[in-house]
């Protein structure tokens, strides 16, 4: 690929945006419509705009689908733009909440969210996974900081794997003994079929403003993503800049552990795809990974209804498939230089 497609992707930003936003309305209708009960696109128009509540179907997409649906869209944004974020800050195209331990920290989290306070409320339960998190990335930063071999990519990402192999086996020592195994298990594997339309409500300003201060931050991250020296030249902060992108990863990545629990992948892929189609500037990247990671999400949680029903499979195995490959891939050396 020449350097201009590098700089301006194949598709460049405004064709990758629609075509994300036209496949993604597409996605959205087909996850209110799919599922154990299938319901048609006029009882979907039905409940939307004439809710009837003697209508089985109508209750089912007002109570499950749509909540459901709009938290897999939210979660696939969070976990996408803060992937963006990260590879950004740190350089490091191995970078994602995943690979390098913030799902985990945050699932430590919220075991002991579960432990401290079981009956504690969601946005009690995002602070627990926020701490989890932070804590996670602290560490991860502090061995790049100190290591030569923890600040290059393959490095980072075995650190990563250290620390996501540790808070697990933490979580599910505090899980056995405190008997919540079977409430850890659900969440671990990832999937957001349980969704309400409380949690769904209490997850809204929490992505909100998450997305907001990443939409904030997108010029300046892209000066971050030059290197250091270059963006110190150009005027940016480095310090500053890398402060609010880690706390709009936090707070993204947070609040989607703590809803649909550590969804893997989503972080890595998407960003790389985005840069790819739509170029590497992320005032553009930031914007179009928040839909494509929301096509992600929700085109897997279809797909897990699908492959064996009227059983599901967990939305986190369905995005893993995809991603452990691409993850080996760029392990391998063949694309993960910048």
């Amino acid at each position: 690929m020449s350097g201009r497609n590098r700089r301006s992707g194949v598709f460049g930003a405004g064709m990758t945006a629609g075509l994300c936003f036209v496949l993604l309305g597409g996605a959205l209708a087909l996850s209110l419509c799919v599922g154990a009960k299938k319901i048609t696109f006029s009882e979907l128009a039905g409940a939307l705009f004439a809710f009837d509540p003697g209508n089985k179907n109508h209750v089912i997409l007002r109570t499950l689908r749509i909540p459901r649906t709009f938290a897999a869209a939210a979660v696939g944004s969070s976990l996408a733009v803060s992937g963006s974020l990260m590879q950004a800050a740190t350089r490091n195209p191995m970078a994602s909440p995943s690979a390098l331990g913030i799902n985990a920290g945050a699932g430590l989290g919220l075991a002991l969210a579960m432990i401290v306070c079981p009956a504690a409320s969601f946005n009690v339960t995002v602070l627990f996974s926020f701490g989890g998190a932070g804590a996670a990335a602290g560490i991860i930063f502090l061995i790049a900081a100190f290591s030569r071999a923890g600040s290059t990519p393959v490095g980072l990402a075995l650190a990563g794997t250290a620390i996501t192999a540790l808070f697990h086996a933490v979580s599910q020592a505090l899980a056995m003994f405190f008997n919540i195994s079977q409430e850890l298990t659900f969440w671990n594997a990832g999937g957001i079929s349980g969704v309400r339309p409380q949690q769904a409500a209490m997850l809204l300003p929490w992505t909100a403003a998450g997305l907001l201060l990443a939409l904030l931050m997108a010029g300046q991250v892209s000066l971050l993503s030059l290197g250091e020296e270059t963006a110190v030249g150009l005027g940016g902060k480095i310090r500053r800049i890398r402060f609010m992108s880690m706390a709009a990863v936090l707070i993204l990545t947070g609040s989607s552990v703590a809803i649909a629990g550590p969804i893997s992948f989503v972080g890595l892929v998407v960003p790389h795809g985005v840069r790819f189609l739509a170029g590497a500037d992320y005032r553009k990247v930031i914007p179009c990974s928040v839909l494509g990671g929301a096509l992600l999400v929700v085109a897997a949680d279809i797909i897990s209804r699908l492959i064996h029903p009227p059983f599901e499979t967990p939305a986190g195995a369905v995005t893993a498939l995809i991603g452990v490959p691409f993850f080996i891939w760029l392990a391998s050396g063949k694309g993960g230089r910048k």
